[in-house]
């Protein structure tokens, strides 16, 4: 990371309780360079799938003249004491879910400890999308998007296949490709539906198990890359208004829409596979986190003079994330990125909460905000944090930890997790590996706890039994009222704080011993 651009200082009088102190706000932009040659002995962002078909620049860093970089600008959002003479020593980097600004709690503020948000999701679709003015090195100060995102280099001119799917829609209106409510962020190669690979195809039933029966094949003439709603004059009946394939008018023209001749059947499920372009190289995002976090950890300034506005002021830093951002933890981690460019440990701690998986967030054509339905990446490889044999799938024995093994750069980790990420979210592959015939056991550097019957994150505890039938903390079965279990995780919430607290006055973050996990 080369530059940081502060667009917004804001700050807080202290408002007693737990936060005694003053805090501030300080947002702002990190203008990043990849290396690809001539690095200076920086080596270790060849993982980077696609980095090589990027757009490479001269570097513009005074400090590292005639290197090849590739270039980004990530967004940071900074939560300090206003003095730093009370900041403890503790930066908790909170990884954003689909773009969301982080800001730590109020018991945080009150021990002096330090926030720091940044992006990471570099697909330019829904929460993440970049504004025009991303590439401004001077501060702004005017519609400000108060979300983080990363401006990834794109892979220009790459084509390939990807599969998107429609569901249970119905009528004459369009209907988009989307992946947990967020546009899928790669446009089509052309709007030609018969070109070779593209493939609209309807499946009338779905297994749990994921058995398909595939129904028929929409002929090409019968559908189109476009918007249309027959009631609506400004989006006509089909072929409707096609699609722009301008990539200057992304992410404006998503989400990409399919139209159909007869309108969607409500009782199918329609599969899509299109040729897309130009795909974005998603793991420089994971590679912008990494350089934040060490930037704000280690720099006294960036490479032009902007001083660090902790600088000095941090000795721990712990990498947090809840649900899809505690899988990105998980796949920050495999990657080896807890190691910088200069060989340091970015994350002495890790804390990934509510996730069993990784995001697919260093392949091409990958979607981030994928919740690993059928199709979807983020289960490949290991799962498990000790080196162990996948039988089933006939892979290598192998480890979530096993490159940062290899630097000496691994932190210490607590996970914690609830009911639903063993029934809905695939967690008990990280337990009992592909074959499910021994528990894997943890390394010395883990803590687990298990917050049995919880839903995704927990409850607000307790129940109430004039709580309407048709709200969120109950359904209706055959007349009956049938309540979600509300039980909280703050139990367990408190036990591995606890733990990182305890770490304060030791070597290192997670110091307590103790371990709650089913066997």
């Amino acid at each position: 990371m080369i530059r940081i651009v502060i667009d917004q200082t804001l700050n807080q009088p202290a408002i007693g309780g737990a936060q005694t102190v003053a805090y501030q706000t300080i947002n702002g932009r990190a203008f990043g360079e990849l290396c690809v040659a001539n690095c200076f002995g920086v080596a270790n962002n060849t993982i980077v799938t696609d980095l090589n078909l990027a757009p490479q620049v001269a570097s513009t860093s005074p400090a590292t003249p005639g290197a090849t970089v590739v270039q980004y600008v990530a967004t940071f959002s900074i939560v300090k004491p206003a003095d730093n003479a009370n900041i403890s020593g503790i930066l908790w980097h909170d990884v954003p879910n689909r773009g969301g600004r982080i800001v730590i709690n109020v018991a945080e503020r009150g021990l002096g400890d330090v926030g720091l948000s940044s992006g990471w999701q570099g697909d330019n679709a829904g929460g993440t999308a970049v504004p025009s003015y991303a590439s401004n090195t001077s501060p702004v100060t005017t519609g400000l998007v108060n979300n983080e995102w990363v401006k990834t280099p794109v892979a220009s001119g790459t084509t390939g296949l990807t599969i998107a799917r429609i569901v249970n829609r119905s009528g004459a209106a369009s209907q988009p490709l989307n992946v947990m409510g967020n546009p899928i962020p790669y446009l089509p190669a052309s709007l030609d539906t018969a070109a070779a690979g593209v493939v609209l195809t309807t499946h009338t039933k779905e297994t749990l198990n994921g058995n398909i029966s595939v129904g028929s094949i929409v002929p090409s003439t019968d559908w189109a890359f476009a918007r249309c709603n027959t009631t609506n004059p400004t989006t006509p009946a089909f072929p409707g208004t096609p699609q722009d394939l301008n990539p200057a008018s992304l992410p404006g023209s998503l989400p990409v829409h399919i139209c159909l001749r007869n309108g969607f059947d409500p009782t199918l499920l329609y599969q899509l596979v299109y040729q897309v372009k130009d795909p974005y190289v998603l793991g420089a995002g994971t590679a912008a986190f990494r350089d934040v976090g060490s930037f704000f950890r280690y720099a006294a300034a960036d490479d032009f003079g902007t001083a660090n506005p902790i600088a000095g002021t941090i000795s721990k830093a712990v990498i947090r994330g809840v649900s899809q951002s505690g899988n990105f933890t998980r796949h920050y981690i495999h990657l080896g990125m807890n190691q910088d460019e200069a060989g340091r440990i970015v994350h002495d701690g890790a804390w990934p909460i509510i996730a069993g998986r990784r995001v697919a967030n260093n392949s091409r054509w990958g979607q981030p905000d994928g919740v690993l339905e059928l199709y979807q990446q983020g289960s490949e490889g290991p799962q498990w944090w000790t080196p162990w044999p996948d039988t089933v799938r006939n892979l290598p024995t192998g480890s979530i930890l096993d490159r940062c093994n290899a630097t000496n750069t691994c932190p210490k980790i607590i996970e914690h997790f609830g009911g639903s990420e063993v029934f809905a979210l695939k967690m008990t592959t990280e337990w009992v590996g592909t074959s499910a015939d021994a528990d894997i056991p943890l390394p010395t550097n883990v803590r687990r706890y298990y917050v049995p019957s919880t839903t995704h994150g927990g409850g607000g505890g307790g129940f109430n039994e004039n709580t309407s039938p048709t709200g969120a903390n109950c359904r209706r079965i055959q007349g009956e009222s049938s309540f979600r279990n509300r039980t909280h995780q703050r139990p367990a919430l408190g036990d591995a704080q606890l733990d990182h607290d305890r770490g304060r006055a030791s070597a290192h973050p997670l110091s307590n011993p103790g371990r709650r996990q089913p066997r």
